[in-house]
């Protein structure tokens, strides 16, 4: 587990070095108020992306018991049925986009052109995250980190070009979807490479197994993709373009935290679910990966808090000082955030999911939490920051619950 650890803390860290390098071209090249546009924009495409991410748990969980099985057949056979699936999705995104251009752009007080950008952006992250979840299943990390690597690399020498040339706000969406694109072609290839001369086998889809699975994932998705993009939008919609940038940017900086921790999930939901399968205990994956998410995130708070304004220089420049009050709190939601992931994960794993109505609760209350209180942008972060805590508690306290009734129910 060790080394696998180590390969996608690698991976996850180029694309995550790539997204940060991103940013600071684009809040350089483009101004504070078409950063935030960019911002709300990339944070909309991320949203978009939401039925990848929920999906992802459930995939990698099917694909990691046809490893244990050996069974290359019903892997391939899972590759090909997701590409339909989400392929579909994905032109619905795009021709949804153009019918409502005008609404869009009012909504984002953006330009009506960038919605079919956008929704193009969304539809090849569908497919690169649902690939990455194969991989992730049967525990090719190889594969996973190559995909993350590229999208990482292919964001930051997309933006480069595009915003030389003058393109501005529309580069900086080119050079997003150049990173989604890198990243879909890369994952794509390793897998087709792996699964080419393998004949694909008919299957029986549990639909309520799959349902069931699919409860815990949407829990999870929501509380990533909701708790950590919905803020930018709803920011973008309640203050005005100033605002809305130093806000981003504050996200943008608390968001590192998190990006620190993301591998943690990525290698408990396969072990655990092998180890669940095979009978054996999962306990001991679940502290062991709890423990590593808090010893970073206490490093990564104490860093925050003595050197918050130069990761804020370092990022986006000095335009967007007004920032650095709000880095500590929204990087101590980020870390809540990614303890109720890691949770999460391991519920979706060893099939206890009743994580997922404390979850669901904790991330709609937030999110109404803003749309009741945002009198000033400290305001809001201070929400998101006890909203995602009483959350996290909630979910750790499900967990427990039901991880007790299963123990008395054996015994």
């Amino acid at each position: 587990m060790v080394r696998q650890g180590l390969l996608v803390f690698a991976a996850t860290m180029v694309l995550n070095l790539g997204g940060f390098a991103f940013h600071a071209v684009a809040s350089r090249r483009i101004g504070v108020a078409d950063y935030g546009v960019l911002y709300a924009l990339i944070s909309t495409s991320t949203i978009l992306a939401v039925p990848a991410n929920l999906a992802a748990p459930v995939i990698a969980r099917f694909a990691a018991e046809f490893r244990v099985l050996h069974d290359d057949r019903h892997v391939y056979r899972l590759i090909l049925d997701i590409v339909r699936l989400f392929g579909v999705i994905g032109i619905a995104y795009v021709v949804l986009s153009m019918v409502m251009m005008r609404q869009a752009g009012v909504f984002l007080n953006a330009p009506a052109w960038v919605a079919p950008l956008v929704a193009l952006v969304g539809a090849t992250l569908l497919l690169s995250l649902v690939l990455r979840a194969v991989a992730q299943g049967t525990q090719d990390f190889g594969g996973f980190a190559r995909s993350c690597v590229a999208d990482g690399i292919s964001k930051v020498i997309g933006v480069l070009i595009f915003t030389t040339i003058g393109l501005a706000l529309f580069g900086g969406i080119l050079g997003f979807l150049c990173g989604a694109l890198g990243g879909a072609a890369a994952i794509a290839a390793t897998l087709f490479a792996r699964y080419r001369g393998v004949e694909s086998a008919t299957i029986r889809y549990d639909w309520r197994r799959i349902a069931l699975s699919g409860v815990g994932a949407a829990a999870v998705t929501l509380a990533g993709a909701l708790i950590g993009s919905a803020d930018v939008v709803l920011v973008k919609h309640f203050f005005d373009a100033e605002h809305a940038g130093i806000y981003s940017a504050a996200s943008l900086a608390g968001k590192v935290l998190l990006y620190f921790v993301g591998f943690v999930p990525t290698i408990l939901l396969p072990q655990a679910t092998e180890r669940h399968v095979r009978g054996e205990r999962t306990r001991d994956a679940l502290t062991m990966c709890v423990g590593l998410l808090i010893g970073i995130s206490v490093v990564g708070l104490i860093a925050v808090k003595l050197f918050g304004i130069v990761l804020l220089h370092a990022l986006v420049g000095h335009a967007f000082d007004a920032a650095a009050p709000l880095l500590l709190p929204y990087s101590l939601a980020m870390t809540f955030l990614a303890l109720s992931t890691v949770l999460g994960a391991y519920g979706i794993a060893t099939h206890r999911i009743a994580f997922a109505a404390p979850l669901i609760a904790g991330v709609g209350a937030t999110l109404f939490a803003i749309v009741s209180m945002h009198g000033s942008l400290e305001e809001v972060v201070r929400v998101v920051a006890l909203g995602n805590g009483i959350t996290a508690a909630a979910v750790a306290g499900a967990l427990g619950w039901q991880s007790l009734r299963i123990q008395r129910a054996h015994s």
